[in-house]
């Protein structure tokens, strides 16, 4: 093989056109006549004749239509809230996360998503760590805890304790 043929191969498999590689090769090789090389045919997939159908297990579920409701016949969630607020006034504000959690859990059983029920299993004590700690953190970074991630801390610990029944 000369050193034409060998450039002209180089720039092929480099991805070049075969007329590509033909034109810049004779311009560093005038006399060059490429020697086209026809590449084997690549074998074709054998193809094999489908076995009997397969039939899978489903079962039909109803589209969701997303819908969500709370039950109001009662006035339990009202008194609960009333409850809760004359808690946090009469400790002074120390037992808001116990009042929160008596709102979350009666609140929580008033609610149908897609006709499934949910329930609240957050405590008064874990909820008072979150606070505790959003406040004590907020204090020491002057605000900028609270700014940037106290703010989201109850929303978060309230969602991690929902579940389905």
């Amino acid at each position: 093989m000369t050193s034409a043929q060998q450039y002209y191969d180089g720039l092929v498999q480099q991805g070049h056109d075969a007329a590509m590689a033909l034109s810049y090769t004779q311009q560093h090789y005038p006399d060059f006549t490429a020697e086209i090389q026809v590449p084997e045919p690549t074998p074709q997939p054998m193809t094999v004749a489908p076995a009997a159908p397969v039939v899978a297990d489903v079962t039909t579920v109803a589209p969701s239509v997303g819908g969500w409701a709370i039950q109001t016949a009662n006035f339990g969630l009202f008194f609960t809230k009333i409850l809760a607020a004359l808690l946090t006034m009469i400790t002074l504000g120390f037992g808001y996360p116990w009042a929160k959690t008596m709102v979350f859990s009666k609140w929580a059983s008033n609610v149908r998503i897609d006709g499934r029920a949910i329930r609240y299993t957050g405590t008064g004590p874990g909820l008072f760590g979150v606070w505790v700690k959003v406040f004590l953190l907020s204090i020491v970074t002057l605000g900028i805890y609270y700014l940037f991630w106290g703010r989201k801390a109850v929303p978060k610990y309230v969602d991690a304790h929902l579940e389905w029944i």
